[in-house]
């Protein structure tokens, strides 16, 4: 089978990007394959064709190098679309009747900050003009978005859909964009769930809606005298006074910082599309205390403390908790890690990824 990925960017940074890796890997030995983004900056498995096509990497409609790209689509047996934006590109892909598309967010159904409003609770609103002016209040914008938005989820209608959660499947039906495949990313657990670690870690984009100053008010809360460890980078570092910022790590580094803490801090203001990271700190066997939102239901019934949004007090208390008793955060975590072994592993996600691909080509 000849398989060929399209996506924005490759890099070592991002949940997207390192999904899409691992399923490049996995694939290698099965197929024969062809990556195609608009930014690189990985080294694939040997064997893998590689090429750079610019207009892949923008969000909207970009013809930049898209003529080599009719030629990659007709070789290939099986198209997969991974965060690919370009409605131009999007419609080149679908239009051969062989492609898969991962919606990895909400842009194929929301122009706004994640089906989130303005008050910080979910919106269960279809996307209309006038419902979408607390989120977008200025005009020229919201119609530019809402439009972007409508032309995307035209560009996939009618391909095999594939989301990482029960909760984006359920959003693309309300959508009017059925029967997605829920398949979550594969997680590899290490030999034995860890012991009890030191102090506490949070990590992902520094941004407002992941909220990371939410978890560093919840951890000054709490007062224990033990550090948080910040693992990512954006505008709201400055803001999490105190912490330890450790800035990105490569996955054996990040692995290695989530075994050797006491819990995973996991704040959200969004609806998380799937929320990884909290799935690779219980791998680890290293509990989560998360606020629970959206694709995170998916995996928080084991090895988390769950509090509301934006309940800082109840992270904090949480945080006490498993500070004081680090027998109770070793139940948790090896509670956690047993359903990721038992759900999440590569061998059963990916066999299911190449039967969707043999029954799409």
């Amino acid at each position: 089978m000849r398989i060929l990925y399209l996506t924005d960017r490759l890099s070592h940074r991002g949940g997207a990007s390192n999904h899409l890796l691992d399923i490049v890997r996995w694939m290698s030995d099965k197929a024969s394959l062809t990556v195609a983004a608009g930014q690189t900056q990985v080294d694939l498995p040997e064997g893998v064709t590689q090429h750079r096509i610019r207009g892949l990497a923008s969000s909207t409609d970009d013809t930049r190098g898209l003529t080599r790209l009719e030629a990659l689509l007709a070789e290939a047996d099986v198209i997969h679309v991974q965060n690919l934006m370009n409605p131009t590109a999007l419609t080149a892909a679908t239009q051969t009747g062989r492609a898969v598309v991962t919606i990895q967010d909400h842009r194929m159904f929301c122009p706004g900050p994640g089906r989130t409003l303005p008050n910080e609770t979910p919106c269960s609103e279809p996307m209309e003009d006038a419902l979408c002016t607390s989120c977008l209040p200025e005009q020229d914008y919201r119609e530019r978005m809402t439009q972007l938005t409508r032309t995307r989820a035209a560009a996939v209608r009618g391909a095999q859909l594939v989301v990482l959660s029960q909760y984006m499947a359920q959003e693309l039906h309300t959508a009017g964009l059925p029967d997605a495949a829920v398949i979550p990313p594969a997680v590899r657990t290490s030999p034995r769930p860890s012991p009890a670690g030191s102090g506490f870690i949070m990590g992902g984009r520094l941004v407002h809606h992941k909220a990371p100053e939410l978890a560093a008010q919840a951890w000054r809360q709490s007062k224990v005298s033990v550090p948080l460890s910040v693992v990512g980078l954006g505008p709201l570092a400055s803001s999490l006074d105190g912490t330890t910022q450790m800035g990105w790590l490569d996955s054996d580094q990040l692995r290695t910082a989530l075994a050797s803490s006491r819990a995973l801090l996991f704040p959200s203001r969004w609806q998380e599309p799937f929320g990884i990271l909290g799935v690779e700190a219980l791998a680890m066997g290293t509990p989560v205390i998360a606020m629970t939102s959206g694709g995170m239901r998916d995996w928080t019934s084991h090895g988390t403390i769950e509090v509301q949004p934006s309940d800082v007090a109840g992270m904090a208390n949480a945080i006490e908790r498993l500070q004081a008793d680090p027998q109770a955060a070793e139940d948790l975590g090896h509670a956690g890690w047993t359903m990721v072994k038992e759900r999440y592993s590569a061998a059963r996600l990916m066999n299911r990824l190449w039967s969707v691909y043999e029954a799409t080509r």
